[in-house]
């Protein structure tokens, strides 16, 4: 028997609308130089699969300094019909967006820059059916790198406070050390 699709296509069409006016206001506000979003169909590809909300847009800058910070700016949206809560996203630099492997993509770490999660807020990002949300990062660049590019990884995690969290999401960016 086959199983039930999560959306109509006449509310994955609706929620591209959403997502692309929510896309397109997070784009007004940046005040980063590079500003990356998905695209219908990878919205559409996303709404047909299991783990719900996802990541949508991202924002940094594409340079950074050694012993500077680097702003990295992620959007979330919540396709589903009930309230998402305790969301938060961890972000690192390391190569594991190749891996298909959740547990071996978190474990893909250049040590030499800082893990970060947020939002700040104990209970995490709370989104409402349909909600757009922003997540704001500082990555301090250590003294010690090499000039080079990096890659920047992004995981969104659900967590339950009594029992396994769910992974959501990920998403990379490429950022560049002069």
């Amino acid at each position: 028997m086959a199983k039930k699709p999560k959306f109509t296509p006449s509310q994955i069409k609706e929620h591209i609308k959403k997502i692309q006016a929510a896309i397109d206001k997070h784009k007004r506000e940046n005040q980063l130089e590079h500003f990356r979003s998905i695209t219908p169909d990878e919205i559409e590809k996303k709404l047909k699969r299991a783990n719900s909300p996802f990541i949508a847009g991202q924002a940094t800058n594409s340079n950074a300094i050694r012993g500077g910070t680097l702003p990295y700016h992620v959007g979330i949206y919540n396709p589903d019909p009930f309230r998402a809560r305790d969301m938060y996203a961890h972000v690192w630099v390391g190569s594991g967006n190749i891996d298909p492997t959740v547990g071996t993509f978190l474990t893909n770490v250049d040590t030499r820059f800082p893990r970060l999660t947020e939002p700040g807020a104990i209970h995490g990002l709370d989104l409402p059916p349909g909600g757009y949300g922003v997540l704001m990062f500082a990555m301090n660049v250590p003294m010690c790198v090499e000039r080079t590019n990096y890659i920047g990884e992004t995981c969104l995690m659900q967590l339950n406070w009594n029992d396994v969290g769910e992974y959501l999401d990920r998403a990379m960016f490429v950022f560049q050390v002069t």
